[in-house]
C-alpha cells in the first residue's frame, strides 16, 4: 500500500525540524541519480449532477451542477530509495475564483513523508467521519442545493468535523511518520492562513498555525478499524487575544460489507482567517452514519448536526441539521452513478436567516 493511501485510509520548531529533514535527505542524496526524471501524469475526477431542491426561501428549482479537478503529478525514486514528487491540482470549475486547488512537493522514504506547499493540514487529512456514498454530508455539496442562509459554513464545526478553521489549504510544511503497527502521526506548520501568494505576511490573518493528526488503521480478524484524532491552533492576527483552536475525533468500523462511522469537532476562532471578528466559529458539530456495500453497489444513511455562535452579539447560535440517504453503483472502471436524497434545517441566529429544504440529486462521477 502506498504511503499516500495509508494517510487517507484517514510551530516554528516544527518548521525547523521538517526543514532539517529536507536538508538531511538532500545531503544524503548527493551523487545519487534517479533512474528517470520526473514526468507529470494526469489524473482527477469529473462530477456532473442533475437534481431538484425545495427551499423555504422560495428558491425551488431544477438545476445541473458540476465539479471537476485535474491533477498533474509525478514522482521519481533515487538510487538510494528516496522518492521525490510534485502535484498540482487544477479546478475544472471556478465559481469560487480559485483556479489552483493544491500545489505541493514531497519527499518520501523510510523516514516517512515530508510535504511543502499548498494542501490541507495534517489534522484534516487524517480525519475519519460518517460514511456517505453520495454528494457528501460532511463538508459536502448540500448547500449547493439548499441555501445556507446563516453566517456559518464548513470552515467551522457548523458543516464539518474536519479542522479547516479558514486556513483553506494555506502554504505549509507537513511531516507524516511511517505507519507503525497501524499508528501514524502527522504534523503541520502553517506560517499564515489563507493568503495564496508570495506576498509578505501582513499579520492581519491567523499565523504560526500548528496542526497534529493521529490515526490508527488496522484489520483485526474480519473487522476493519480506523480511529482518528486531530488538533489545530494558530495565533490571533494583529496581536489579538482570540486565537484559533479546534480538536476532532473520528472513527470507522467495517464488517461484512457494513461500515459504521462518526466524528466530532469543537472549533473556536473567527471567520475570514481571523480577520472577520464579527463572525465566530465557537461551537461543536458531530455526524454519525452507516453504509453497506455489495458487488459494485453501496448505500448509506447519515446525519450531521452543527452548532456555532455565528454572528457575534446576537442571541442564539447558528444550527445545522442534515440527514442524507445516498446510493452508488459502479458501471465500469472509474465510472459511478450516484444519488442522494436529503433534508436540511438551517437555523440562523440573525433575524430572517432560517431556511429549511430538501433535495434529490443524481449524477455521474468519472475518475481518471
Amino acid at each position: 500500500m502506498s504511503f499516500q493511501r495509508q494517510l487517507q485510509h484517514g510551530t516554528a520548531r516544527t518548521a525547523l525540524v521538517t526543514a532539517s529533514l529536507f536538508a538531511v535527505t538532500l545531503g544524503g542524496s548527493i551523487g545519487a541519480k534517479a533512474e528517470e526524471p520526473i514526468a507529470l501524469g494526469v489524473g482527477g475526477y469529473m462530477e456532473q449532477f442533475f437534481g431538484y431542491a425545495d427551499n423555504d426561501t422560495d428558491q425551488d428549482h431544477f438545476d445541473q451542477k458540476s465539479d471537476a479537478e485535474v491533477e498533474f503529478s509525478g514522482e521519481t525514486t533515487l538510487d538510494n530509495g528516496i522518492m521525490f514528487g510534485a502535484a498540482v491540482v487544477l479546478n475544472g470549475n471556478t465559481d469560487d475564483e480559485e483556479q489552483i486547488a493544491e500545489s505541493f512537493a514531497y519527499v518520501e522514504g523510510d523516514f516517512g513523508r515530508a510535504e511543502i506547499g499548498s494542501r490541507d493540514n495534517a489534522a484534516a487529512i487524517m480525519q475519519y467521519a460518517a460514511p456517505d456514498v453520495g454528494i457528501g454530508l460532511n463538508d459536502g455539496d448540500v448547500s449547493d442545493w439548499v441555501e445556507n442562509t446563516t453566517s456559518s459554513d464548513a470552515d467551522s464545526a457548523f458543516e464539518s468535523t474536519f479542522l479547516f478553521l479558514g486556513e483553506d489549504k494555506a502554504n505549509k510544511i507537513t511531516y507524516f511518520t511511517p505507519r507503525f503497527s497501524g499508528l501514524q502521526v502527522g504534523v503541520s506548520y502553517i506560517p499564515e492562513f489563507e493568503r495564496d501568494n508570495n506576498a509578505q505576511p501582513s499579520e492581519d490573518l491567523y499565523e504560526n498555525g500548528f496542526a497534529v493528526g493521529v490515526n490508527f488503521v488496522e484489520t483485526l480478524g474480519d473487522v476493519d478499524l480506523a480511529l482518528a484524532a486531530g488538533f489545530l491552533t494558530a495565533s490571533a492576527p494583529n496581536g489579538g487575544d482570540d486565537d484559533a483552536e479546534g480538536y476532532s475525533l473520528g472513527f470507522n468500523v467495517g464488517y461484512a460489507g457494513f461500515t459504521v462511522g462518526g466524528s466530532y469537532a469543537h472549533t473556536e476562532g473567527n471567520a475570514g482567517g481571523g480577520g472577520d471578528t464579527g463572525t465566530s466559529f465557537d461551537g461543536d458539530g458531530y455526524d454519525i452514519g452507516v453504509a453497506y456495500a455489495w458487488d459494485s453497489a453501496a448505500i448509506s444513511l447519515s446525519y450531521l448536526h452543527g452548532e456555532v455562535e455565528g454572528l457575534v452579539g446576537t442571541d442564539g447560535d447558528d444550527e445545522n441539521d442534515t440527514v442524507m440517504l445516498s446510493g452508488s453503483y459502479g458501471i465500469g472502471p472509474g465510472i459511478d452513478v450516484i444519488g442522494s436524497v436529503f433534508a436540511v434545517d438551517y437555523a440562523g441566529d440573525a433575524a430572517g436567516s432560517d431556511n429549511e429544504g430538501w433535495g434529490i440529486v443524481t449524477g455521474l462521477v468519472l475518475s481518471f
